[in-house]
């Protein structure tokens, strides 16, 4: 698209989780879109209510915590550094390290029956 004969750039609107932040994007490409928030769909917290956190457990004290690592650039140093603390801070947690064998934008359902049947917690590790 061209702007008063300047040919205009623009970057990936969408950001991170496109999986291609930063991305040059052409704008007379028919993928081409801008996101504006003002039109973001509007949902109550009711009509939300499946997507909201689990409830917060009283204690980890005994309790298996699912580390995963999805992926993300950064998330595997984070899993250990956050598996090594639990490790010198609190041996009485069980943690279990798991990393996504897809990629971070991927879903994985063995791992969340995995995690489902045999966790009380999980961190999903998105590094940085």
């Amino acid at each position: 698209m061209k702007k008063n004969g300047t040919k205009i750039t623009a970057l990936d609107p969408i950001g991170q989780p496109t999986g291609i932040f930063g991305r040059r994007l052409d704008v007379d490409s028919p993928m081409f879109a801008i996101h504006d928030p003002v039109y973001q769909p509007r949902d109550t917290a009711e009509k939300l209510g499946a997507l909201k956190m689990a409830p917060r457990l009283d204690s980890l004290e005994g309790k298996t915590v699912y580390l995963v690592n999805t992926g993300f650039a950064g998330g595997k140093e984070f899993i250990e550094e956050l598996d090594d603390w639990f490790k010198r801070n609190r041996p009485d947690v069980k943690t279990v390290v798991r990393h996504k064998k897809t990629s971070m934008f991927t879903d994985e359902p063995e791992l969340w029956v995995e995690i489902k049947k045999n966790g009380d917690a999980a961190v999903l590790g998105v590094g940085g």
